[in-house]
């Protein structure tokens, strides 16, 4: 039983106090109101309801200053949800007329006042409120699955157009009841993906990801309608495709105008549901017909976020090109490297091409493929192909959605099989020193530690490093630990404080020093040069 909160306003104070007293006679009987203030004044009764939001309020009429009549009209153009039961000294019938005329639910007189009248008035506006309250939430209720059955309906419709399975004749018919306002005779299509459905999954249950995927298709629904009608609908789990209306205007200022659209939506969304996601945009289309083919154009302009980052939009005239000439000496450079690489200048000969991913743009899909082909023959040309190496050969880089994702996932497997390859031909232990140190060079690194770990005399490891590699043992942690700060420089600048704690240096002179040391240079000119 939902309670009711209650304000009384009266500038009698033996009056206020009265009803104070029956408010705490129905609270000990549990009865469902409760008094949560009082006002001496139509001005103090406006402040207080606004601060207190009560369900109820009872008020006198005759009053100085702001009168009950003038504070009813205030209160039914700033809440017009609160229920108001007017008690009064005078039986007066144009004042009562006047009150119903504003929605006031009762009219109690004053003299006598019985508490029973009082509790009875408002039981009957608790009675109304209820009542009113259930069929909001009973028609809420039906809105919305109404919309959800919507955009179901939409999305089957959708889905047998790009299919090619209904004739743009029935797509019209059915449109026309799905999405009453919308036109195809001059759309744009629109694509709006998740930038990162995995996370968005993990974070939400199934449920709450229903809820929020249909209050993105509202928002979409939202913002398109600016000009026109628009049909949208969720066409994949991380994927919402629609088609807005859109004014004849020249090529350039259809696709500004497209440009603007998308940019409120990915802020909207952003704003409302912390959400980020990328939109991608079609040039103009007219008639069901060309929807599929809108469709692709504006699914394929996504292919450029892998590029271009998360809450990115992007419409014909900002499509990036995808040239011939660029594939050709990017894959050279590759095969080139390839056919000279060797177990010992694998390190020397992958450290250069890193780079040149940020430096060249292919189609990602036909990018990712040749490097998972060109990382499988890396290793068989490295290591020995047996058949566990050459099972361990077939790589992918599935899930890789942006450019940084990809590069960072090449770094690491190319660092496994460069330690692998250093490795072949050692001695066992050799190879389990070698990957210790590889795995703690953010820490302090020891040849007793070392030693410890693969279980032999520190004095036996020093001279097996000596023997096996050709340097002695502080050198090779060190010569790894500038070498780990080469990679790091070629993404991004570091102070060489923040260079030096990445790998393990904590002495920032001491840093700077073995850095140019092996490098001839310092790490600032460096990266100034790479």
């Amino acid at each position: 039983m939902r309670e009711m909160t209650c304000l009384i306003v009266d500038d009698e104070p033996p009056m206020v106090y009265r009803l104070q007293r029956y408010f705490e006679r129905w609270a000990n009987k549990q009865l469902p109101f409760r008094l949560v203030g009082h006002a001496f004044s139509g001005d103090e009764a406006l402040e207080k309801a606004a601060q207190l939001k009560p369900d109820l309020i009872l008020t006198d009429i005759v009053m100085p200053g702001m009168d009950g009549i003038e504070l009813i009209r205030e209160l039914r153009e700033r809440m017009p949800r609160i229920e108001i039961l007017i008690l009064s000294a005078y039986s007066d019938f144009a004042t009562a007329r006047q009150a119903i005329t504003m929605g006031v639910f009762e009219y109690l007189v004053k003299v006598p006042l019985r508490e029973e009248d009082v509790l009875s008035a408002l039981s009957k506006a608790r009675d109304n409120i209820t009542a009113r309250e259930e069929k909001e939430s009973k028609l809420l209720s039906l809105s919305g699955s109404v919309k959800e059955n919507k955009y179901r309906l939409r999305k089957h419709l959708l889905e047998e157009l790009l299919n090619g399975e209904i004739s743009t004749a029935a797509m019209a018919r059915r449109s026309a009841e799905l999405a009453p306002g919308f036109d195809p005779r001059l759309f744009a299509g629109f694509t709006i993906r998740f930038d990162d459905y995995e996370a968005f999954s993990a974070e939400f249950s199934p449920s709450d990801r229903n809820k929020l995927k249909y209050a993105m298709c509202n928002i979409v629904e939202e913002v398109l309608h600016e000009h026109g009608g628009c049909f949208s609908c969720e066409l994949q789990p991380n994927v919402i495709a629609a088609y807005a209306c859109l004014p004849a205007l020249s090529e350039q200022a259809f696709d500004r105008s497209c440009h603007e659209l998308g940019t409120k939506l990915v802020e909207a969304i952003k704003m409302y549901l912390r959400i980020s996601v990328s939109v991608g945009i079609s040039r103009a289309s007219s008639g069901w017909n060309q929807a599929p083919a809108a469709f692709k154009e504006a699914e394929n302009a996504l292919t450029d976020t892998f590029y271009t980052g998360f809450g990115t939009v992007i419409t014909p005239s900002r499509r990036l090109m995808y040239t011939e000439s660029d594939w050709k000496d990017l894959t050279e450079r590759f095969e080139r490297t390839l056919e000279r690489i060797s177990a010992k200048t694998a390190r020397e000969a992958l450290a250069p091409l890193l780079p040149l991913l940020n430096d060249y743009r292919a189609n990602p899909a036909r990018l990712i493929g040749y490097m998972e082909s060109w990382c499988s023959r890396l290793r068989q040309r490295l290591l020995p192909a047996d058949r566990e190496t050459l099972e361990e050969a077939k790589v992918t880089f599935a899930g890789c959605m942006r450019l940084h994702q990809f590069i960072e996932r090449l770094r690491l497997f190319w660092q496994q099989v460069e330690t692998a390859a250093e490795g072949s031909g050692l001695r066992p232990e050799m190879v389990k020193a070698m990957r210790y140190v590889e795995d703690h060079l953010k820490e302090s690194i020891s040849l007793r530690v070392v030693a410890e770990h693969i279980h032999l005399n520190p004095s036996y490891v020093s001279e097996l490093f000596k023997k096996e590699l050709g340097i002695n043992f502080t050198d090779y942690v060190s010569k790894r630990r500038i070498e780990r700060a080469i990679e790091l420089l070629r993404k991004r600048n570091y102070s060489n404080l923040e260079l030096a704690e990445a790998v393990g240096v904590y002495n920032e002179k001491y840093f700077c020093t073995l850095f140019k040391k092996i490098t001839g240079t310092s790490p600032q000119k460096f990266f100034a040069d790479n």
